[in-house]
């Protein structure tokens, strides 16, 4: 779900930017799209954006990437940083998420980054944070095509990932036979998971 179109105020780009929090409901009375100048690559789902106002955290709406320290962790995050690092991004915002951290789809001259990393089998859809099919299908494509993560035959989504070095007693889903139609019926009936 965007909030495309809604109007920012100048007071609420400059609290972003000091670092204020904001309620989500400060967003949706807002213009959610900001420009700024990415800084930094923390990791294949996260960014670091110098805006006028003050530098932000960006995490990568409806995707989740390898973590750093996973099997295909590391090519995520080369991929965004040779794709955005210096670059003129603009934010559409989608929520706060605590101070100096916004939940965005990046676009980088137009062209929906979160999109690109999944499309390039750099990142998931976001099975419990996103409701948009959309990124089932690039998914599936990549997958058809051995993209990025997919071309290595032993992965795991980043979030049984992160739930199995928690809990040793964890079983990983099997994503063996993902498809467009499961990614969506995951979509639908996935709790919200822990980032």
């Amino acid at each position: 779900m965007g909030l495309r179109g809604t109007g920012v105020t100048a007071r609420t780009l400059a609290a972003i930017g000091c670092g204020m929090a904001l309620s989500l409901s400060a967003w949706t009375q807002g213009n959610p799209d900001f420009a700024g100048t990415v800084t930094g690559v923390i990791d294949g789902d996260t960014i670091k954006v110098q805006l006028s106002s003050g530098p932000i955290t960006v995490r990568l709406a409806h995707i989740d990437a390898p973590e750093s320290y996973q099997p295909g962790g590391g090519s995520a995050t080369r991929a965004l940083h040779s794709r955005l690092l210096t670059q003129d991004v603009s934010l559409q915002v989608i929520e706060q998420e605590g101070e100096e951290r916004a939940l965005a789809v990046v676009l980088l001259e137009g062209e929906n980054i979160n999109a690109w990393m999944v499309k390039q089998g750099h990142a998931w859809a976001y099975r419990g944070f996103t409701q948009d099919a959309n990124y089932c299908a690039w998914e599936d494509a990549a997958r058809s095509l051995r993209r990025g993560l997919w071309s290595d035959p032993d992965w795991i989504a980043p979030w049984d990932w992160r739930m199995a070095r928690k809990d040793p007693l964890f079983f990983a889903t099997d994503h063996s036979n993902a498809s467009t139609a499961s990614c969506m019926r995951e979509l639908r009936e996935a709790p919200a998971l822990d980032d």
